[in-house]
């Protein structure tokens, strides 16, 4: 099946389910719709993705530990399998500077592709989302619409920031940090909530993250004004061609079932002093031309059995029908 069909058959799946959804569910589908057209909005209606539109693939192998075969059935945790990495910066810009701060940086994967562990994720350089609803992320974006001056309106910016604070976090979270030198240089989370399930049925609830093998780089101010607009990309293929470090620690950060009632604009409390297990090593290998992770989306509720997403995070289940959209716009 070409991508473009098989991209045609997802919308046309949604499409078909409408009908069978409450009205609660056509509002939530509404409001997606909403928010991916005013990103591309903001992206200059680019047949690019509407947030993190600038990256590179590349292959990688996963290689799971015997913690991860202990806490989960999944079949990505059996054995060493293959993987397709997409590393972004974030916006709508194609064509933004590898290194501009302001914007987070992305980490998708997607492990056994097309096999029987086929399981994606999607992750940020930030332990926490800006907004932790799609009707918020709405009303952010819709805070920051151009008027008739073409320039936003600060009055309301500031009316939606003074109503929702927690917005904020993540912005304050990546301010704080240098200015990213590597993709493999930094940590990324997924920000959700997930449950592992092991073959006896135990369940843990975790958070993950991924944490760079070769430590965390950075760049001082004038570093990242001396480098070039499209410097990530070389950095990795340097590192490649050295046989140095380009690998992440997938890291399970354990938690409860109290803690399924966090949102993603939140942290667990103590989170960064909870055990932790290592489930495993990914591993960049290779350079991928590009088409083979723009042909499809990166769908976190594509979780092979014996690893749970959040049931009740509209945020979560939001994210398939949201990029099944923004594909749609690009082919």
């Amino acid at each position: 099946m070409s991508a473009k069909s098989g991209n045609a058959s997802i919308c046309a799946a949604l499409l078909s389910t409408v009908a069978l959804f409450p009205a609660s569910a056509l509002a939530q589908a509404e409001t997606t719709e909403k928010v991916v057209e005013i990103m591309r909005t903001f992206g200059g209606n680019q047949k690019a993705r509407p947030s993190g539109a600038k990256g590179q693939c590349f292959t990688a192998s996963f290689t799971p530990t015997d913690d991860a075969r202990r806490l989960s059935k999944s079949a990505a945790f059996a054995k060493p399998v293959n993987a397709i990495v997409r590393f972004s910066v974030g916006g709508g810009n194609p064509k933004v500077a590898d290194a501009t701060k302001t914007v987070n940086r992305g980490l998708s994967f997607r492990l056994d592709p097309d096999a029987a562990g086929n399981t994606e994720f999607v992750m940020v350089n930030a332990p926490i989302n800006f907004v932790r609803s799609p009707e918020q992320m709405l009303a952010f974006l819709q805070a920051r619409l151009p008027g008739a001056d073409g320039k936003p309106d600060p009055a309301k910016i500031k009316a939606f920031t003074d109503a929702n604070p927690e917005t904020t976090a993540q912005g304050r979270f990546l301010a704080g940090k240098p200015t990213p030198g590597s993709w493999v240089g930094l940590n990324y989370w997924a920000i959700h909530n997930y449950t592992l399930v092991n073959a006896s049925g135990a369940r843990q609830v975790v958070k993950f993250r991924m944490v760079p093998t070769a430590g965390e780089i950075g760049l001082t101010d004038d570093e990242a004004k001396a480098k070039p607009a499209d410097f990530l990309v070389d950095e990795i293929k340097g590192r490649l061609a050295a046989n140095a470090l380009a690998s992440f620690d997938m890291i399970a950060i354990m938690g409860s079932a109290d803690d399924l009632k966090s949102s993603a604009t939140q942290q667990w409390t103590d989170e960064d002093k909870r055990p932790t297990v290592k489930l495993g090593v990914l591993a960049i290998k290779g350079l991928e031309k590009n088409e083979t992770c723009d042909g499809r989306i990166f769908d976190p509720t594509s979780l092979a059995e014996g690893l749970e997403g959040p049931a009740n995070d509209q945020l979560f289940l939001q994210r398939q029908p949201a990029y099944a959209i923004s594909i749609s716009n690009r082919i």
